[in-house]
């Protein structure tokens, strides 16, 4: 995530979001879960997904929720969903496959695990929302020992 967007995202993960999106980067998840080999062989798949990919424009919106499934806010992407959607059909195919019990939604994470007037008070706050940034690159994170652990970033393109 580029400034000054990062600093905007951050700031409203730590006003709604509360102790559970602290450590934790704004982001947009495009697989999450286990590989079934080892981590050279999924860094190098990421990798190689990275390297045919090309840089595309995220726009995000006004926050939803994935009530009553989920006590979520989220903002979601207004542009660049569906290459998002294709980085993470393409990085399931190889050493990262594995199943997830959510479908794949791209979006960034405001606030879950917080008393439902915070989760009210962000979706009421983020109405307005229209954050644009460029996608340059992915990078990778190891969560081993319940922290995220940053391992890589990895430019998109050749």
């Amino acid at each position: 995530m580029p400034e000054p967007q990062r600093s905007v995202l951050r700031e409203w993960r730590r006003k709604f979001g509360g102790a559970d999106t602290e450590s934790i980067d704004p982001h947009i998840t495009l697989i999450s879960g286990g590989y079934l080999k080892s981590w050279a062989q999924a860094a190098a798949r990421v990798r190689e997904v990275a390297q045919e990919s090309s840089r595309f424009t995220v726009r995000l919106a006004a926050a939803r929720s994935f009530q009553p499934a989920s006590d979520v806010v989220y903002l979601p992407l207004a542009a660049g969903a569906e290459r998002c959607w294709a980085l993470h059909e393409a990085l399931l195919a190889g050493p990262l496959r594995h199943e997830s019990k959510f479908d794949y939604h791209p979006h960034l994470t405001i606030a879950q695990n917080v008393a439902e007037a915070d989760l009210a008070a962000a979706y009421t706050a983020l109405q307005g929302v229209d954050l644009r940034f460029e996608v340059h690159s992915v990078q990778l994170f190891d969560t081993r020992n319940g922290a995220w652990n940053f391992c890589e970033q990895i430019t998109l393109g050749r």
